[in-house]
């Protein structure tokens, strides 16, 4: 009998062996990227003269990013039984704004179109939804590989569009962070081909999103592939509203941010699970040589960016070691995520031990 999962619950899966909710300890690594800056924010906007066009640009910018942000840092349940993202005024909406940079820009007398990046300030923004009975949920796990496809006889500037709209979507300042593939990964979901990309990338899979347009109607089917595993994750779907550039760009962002909604709603549904599950482990690290137990260290010092904290080396031999730190979730999410970083941990008689997968 085959049991067929909701993609939530299979991407959830997925990614439950980079758990990283934890509260950052002396020895820990920080998080990559700034979760609070939400970047590749793509403005349109007319005025009666460049300037006011800019203007309305960047305030545009402001509330879409404010957005962005509220819907990444938020539990999607506890959003939507509030009424949804806040509406802020103006004024309100500026204080909370940090910064709004320009990545790329185009006018002319009375058009502004950019992609802009909003910095926000963290205290600010958390009190504010905190004070709306909100849980801020703003830790991250490691990536995943994003590889943007096309079917074949799709034309040539589309699927160069498609790809366009994942490299300037900011999906890599997401909780569950999508490194976007170079465009030299092409072809059907296949984890072999995928692999060397990820690695470089330290991703712990890849979701391939193959675009498809007829007519009106854009969709793209997802599969998210692994060292052992291929699922289908199913169809995001968005309507092109025009003929024109600009009218397919919003829909193929669309497909795009529906994708990854999935990811990051299943990554926050694990960790705000999780979240409550803490603690300590002492464990001996056993190895034959300086190299392995460098290994060990390192493998060690790399998931204190996810899930492990407090690091703490309480002995050291010439072929083993006392060492100890705390971590957030469940065993076996910790030993996933060690072993991601070539530490195996094991029980024995004696209590936990850790070995150095390489040679």
């Amino acid at each position: 009998m085959t049991t067929k999962a909701t993609p939530l619950a299979v991407i959830a899966a997925f990614i439950a062996a980079a758990f990283c909710a934890f509260a950052p300890g002396a020895a820990s690594a920080q998080p990559r990227g700034n979760v609070y800056a939400v970047s590749g924010v793509h403005v349109d906007e007319t005025a009666a003269n460049a300037a006011e066009a800019q203007q309305a640009g960047f305030a545009a910018a402001q509330r879409i990013g404010f957005e962005r942000l509220v819907r990444r840092i938020t539990l999607p349940g506890e959003l939507a039984a509030q009424g949804g993202v806040p509406a802020l005024d103006g004024a309100t909406l500026e204080r909370l704004v940090l910064s709004v940079d320009v990545q790329s820009e185009r006018r002319s007398s009375t058009r502004y179109i950019g992609q802009l990046a909003v910095r926000f300030d963290p205290g600010s923004v958390q009190g504010l939804l905190r004070g709306r009975n909100l849980t801020i949920f703003d830790t991250r796990t490691a990536p995943t590989l994003a590889v943007p496809v096309a079917v074949v006889g799709t034309p040539p500037e589309t699927a160069t569009l498609w790809r366009e709209v994942w490299a300037g979507g900011g999906f890599g300042d997401e909780l569950a962070p999508l490194a976007v593939a170079p465009d030299s990964l092409q072809g059907a979901p296949a984890w072999d081909a995928a692999a060397p990309y990820a690695q470089a990338a330290a991703a712990v899979g890849a979701l391939y999103a193959t675009l498809r347009v007829q007519g009106s109607t854009a969709s793209a089917d997802l599969v998210q592939v692994g060292p052992s595993t291929r699922t289908e994750l199913g169809q995001v779907v968005a309507r092109i509203n025009g003929s024109d550039s600009a009218a397919l760009r919003a829909a193929l962002a669309s497909l795009a941010e529906q994708a990854s909604d999935r990811v990051q709603t299943a990554w926050k549904n694990v960790g705000a699970a999780g979240a409550g599950q803490r603690g300590r482990i002492s464990a001996s690290a056993l190895y034959s040589d300086q190299a392995q137990w460098e290994r060990i260290k390192q493998g060690l010092e790399g998931a204190a960016s996810t899930l492990i904290s407090e690091i703490r080396i309480e002995a050291v031999g010439r072929q083993g070691a006392l060492v100890s730190f705390s971590f957030v979730g469940e065993r076996g999410q910790l030993a996933s995520e060690l072993q991601r970083r070539g530490v195996r941990l094991e029980d024995s008689p004696s209590g936990p031990v850790l070995r150095s997968t390489g040679r």
